[in-house]
Formats: C-alpha cells, structure tokens, sequence
C-alpha cells in the first residue's frame, strides 16, 4: 500500500473585482521600519530631542542649528577684520610715532598738547619666560622706557601697577635698568635724578645705587611699585587700625572725615592718578586701588597688549581733550 503526501492546498488572495488584493498591512510595517531607519540616520546625535523625534523636530534642529552657524561664522568673521584692522592701524602708528630714544622728539609730540597729567599710572602685565619681551627682563624694559618717555614729556610722578608685586623682589635691577635707559635717552652727563618708592613698604630709593643719596632738590621723576596689595587690602587694614585707635580714644572719631582718610591714603599709597593705561587690549583694572581712580582718566588700546610709544602718546592727547568736571 503506499502512503501519499499529504497535498498543501495553496493560499489563495481573495480577489476584489477580479484581481488579487494587496497586503498593505504588511507593506506599512515595512514602510514604518524604513521611516524609522531613515529618522535614526538624520537625528542629531548628543541631541535633547526625543528618543522617536517627529520629522518636523529634526527639520527645526537643523535650520536652527544652521542659523547659529551662521550667525557665529559672520560674528568671527566680523571680529576677524576688527583685529586685523586694529592691528594694522598699530602698526601704523608705531611707524608714525618712533621717537628714536630722542627726548627732543617726544617734547615736541608732548608740546602739542592743550594739557598733560602730572600723574600718570600704567598697568602692566608679566608675561611668561618663554613669550617675547616676557618674564622679569620684559617688565623691567616696559617700566624703565616709560620712565624715560614720562621724563622726556615733563611728568614728574609715574605709577607702575603689576598685579603680583614681582618688580617689588627686584628693587637693585630695576634701579639699573631706569639708569641705563635714561643714559641712553639722555647721554652718559645728563642723566636726569629720579627715585623709586614702594608705598606699601615704605622705601624711596634714589639713583641706581646705594652710592647716590637724597638730594635737597626734587627728582626728575618720582617711579611708585603698586600691586594688589596696595588695593582693597590696604583700605581694610587702615579702616581695623583707624577702628582700634577711635575704640582705645587714640583717635577722635569726629577727626574722620573724608579729607583725613584721602590724606591718609596718599600717605599709604600715593596721589590720584590724572590718567591711567592700561597695555592690554580690553579694560581690566586687576584689582588696581579702588580710591585713586574717582577722577582719572583712563585709555586703552583694542588688541593691543605691547607697551609701546604710540599707545602712550595717544594716551597724552586723549587726555589732553578730557574736561573733567568735579561734582559735589
């Protein structure tokens, strides 16, 4: 006897108005695992969109993802040509303005102006070992040619402010360096007399050595070292002194009064500055003495971090069109 198959009997798609219908429940499964293939292909990676994101939420990440592209490309592209323009007009300027180490030159710039302050202060910045004009050398050249340039244009107090204080530990070189720059503007026979002041330690040194000694006349230039230190720090420790003396009756209370802590403070610190300048290229006064600066002028150069003769000059005549007026 033989066995016989068992006979599959196919299947058979109904048919709708003569022809075989369509299997659109499968077709749309297949069409939803293309979508969402598609959508994990296109979605931002590292993205806060959902984790199954709408089309129209990956279309709205990328046009404004494109529109911030765009606007930071335009802004650097803006900033770009603002450095490139403020660097080339430096460069002019320093061109225009080389005063030669020639003193002559420089009263003659300085002898054009309506007014100069008779007490300038310059911040300065340390620059690393390794960059050029940096390190303790790099400040000692700054300070010493600003010394020269202020004795040549007839500004007999120059105040030097350096955040961390590091000219302070080097008192002997940088007597050196003002001597021998000022031999350079001058000539070996007519160096001019100047002193150094550090206000917080109260020393005054005169000359490039301790050979020279105080003259009865009055120095050319008088250099004062500020740094932090000489800012808020000194307000708070004379405001603790001036409190335990007035508790103690040392001190009359009625005696404090706004001219006796602005004498108090010129004592400590020194006299207000008509004019500060900042060598750097946005304004910052890192923690400069916040009582010295109610009535100074102040001037920096945009992308401009070098001290330079140009930047001081322009300093001078910006100064010289200042009104200051003093209110009560």
């Amino acid at each position: 006897m033989v066995e016989s198959s068992p006979v599959v009997s196919p299947v058979v798609s109904p048919v709708v108005n003569g022809a075989a219908a369509y299997d659109w429940k499968g077709s749309a499964g297949v069409l939803e695992r293309y979508g969402s293939i598609l959508k994990m292909a296109i979605a931002p990676r590292n993205s806060k969109l959902a984790e199954d994101p709408t089309y129209w939420q990956i279309f709205s990440f990328y046009v404004c993802h494109s529109v911030l592209v765009v606007l930071y490309l335009l802004l650097f592209c803006y900033r770009l040509y603002n450095f490139s323009a403020n660097k080339l007009k430096l460069r002019f300027l320093n061109l225009t303005y080389n005063p030669s180490r020639s003193p002559s030159l420089i009263r003659n710039d300085v002898g054009k102006l309506a007014k100069i302050p008779r007490q300038i202060a310059a911040i300065l910045n340390c620059r690393a070992e390794e960059e050029e004009n940096g390190g303790v050398d790099g400040l000692l050249n700054d300070s010493s040619e600003l010394a020269a340039w202020c004795v040549s244009s007839g500004i007999p107090n120059l105040a030097i402010y350096e955040r961390t204080g590091t000219m302070k530990h080097h008192i002997p070189e940088l007597r050196r360096a003002v001597f021998r720059k000022l031999t350079a503007y001058f000539g070996t026979g007519n160096v001019p007399s100047y002193s150094i002041r550090v206000p917080h330690l109260n020393l005054t040194f005169y000359g490039a050595s301790d050979e020279y000694e105080k003259s009865n006349s009055k120095p050319a230039i008088e250099i004062s070292l500020l740094s932090l230190e000489d800012g808020r720090n000194t307000i708070v420790e004379m405001t603790r002194v001036m409190a335990e003396l007035a508790k103690t009756g040392e001190l009359d209370e009625k005696k404090v009064t706004l001219k006796f802590i602005d004498d108090e403070l010129k004592q400590l610190v020194g006299a207000e500055p008509d004019l500060i300048v900042m060598f750097q290229p946005y304004i910052d006064l890192q923690g400069f003495p916040p009582w010295h600066i109610r009535l100074s002028e102040m001037y920096w150069e945009p992308d401009n971090d070098d001290v330079t003769y140009a930047v001081y000059l322009r300093s001078l005549q910006k100064f010289s069109t200042c009104k200051v007026n003093v209110g009560k």
